[in-house]
């Protein structure tokens, strides 16, 4: 149920996520629970969230804070025990294969926003950094018809934060353009 709209700006990053997710019964892939609450976790370096099955990517975001000490080359370690674990749990579930993760790094070039997500060719997962202007877009139903025309608006038109006179302006930038897509 996830819809997810990130972007890697020059100087910053801007992230919407929904705050509806799914969890799979035991042993019933065809039925779940659905709940309302936020899907942003935050460690040391910045946030991390994720799509897919929510109990995946709580439990891998809990093993990379609790059990590995938040190290960031463990995340992708962290998604395939969560993963593999849940599968023996419930099995095979496009929801579960799905998942992957979104995450921010900060350092003195600004904040950085990288994927944890499985290779087509082996299904290992892997980190991949985002370039400057990049807009992601992961959604559970792809279907983007209805808001290709704001998602074009969005992608022709990024402002890094030093645009701005005030980082107000900036935040109600923004966030005017993402809940535009959202109220659709």
């Amino acid at each position: 149920m996830t819809f997810l709209i990130a972007a890697q700006l020059k100087d910053s990053i801007v992230i919407a996520i929904d705050n509806k997710y799914l969890i799979l019964k035991y042993k019933s892939l065809d039925q779940y629970m659905e709940y309302l609450d936020s899907k942003l976790y935050t460690w040391h370096s910045g946030f991390i969230t994720g799509v897919g099955e929510h109990y995946v990517i709580d439990k891998a975001i809990h093993l990379f804070i609790n059990n590995f000490n938040s190290e960031i080359e463990k995340l992708p370690i962290c998604l395939n025990i969560s993963k593999q674990v849940r599968e023996m749990e419930i099995g095979c579930h496009e929801q579960i294969q799905l998942s992957k993760i979104l995450y921010s790094s900060y350092s003195k070039n600004g904040a950085k926003l990288f994927s944890v997500e499985p290779t087509e060719e082996s299904g290992i997962y892997q980190t991949s950094e985002f370039r400057e202007n990049d807009l992601i877009i992961w959604l559970f139903n792809p279907n983007i018809q209805n808001i290709s025309e704001n998602l074009r608006n969005l992608y022709t038109n990024p402002r890094p934060r030093a645009s701005f006179d005030r980082i107000e302006d900036w935040v109600d930038h923004y966030i005017s353009a993402i809940s535009e897509i959202y109220v659709k």
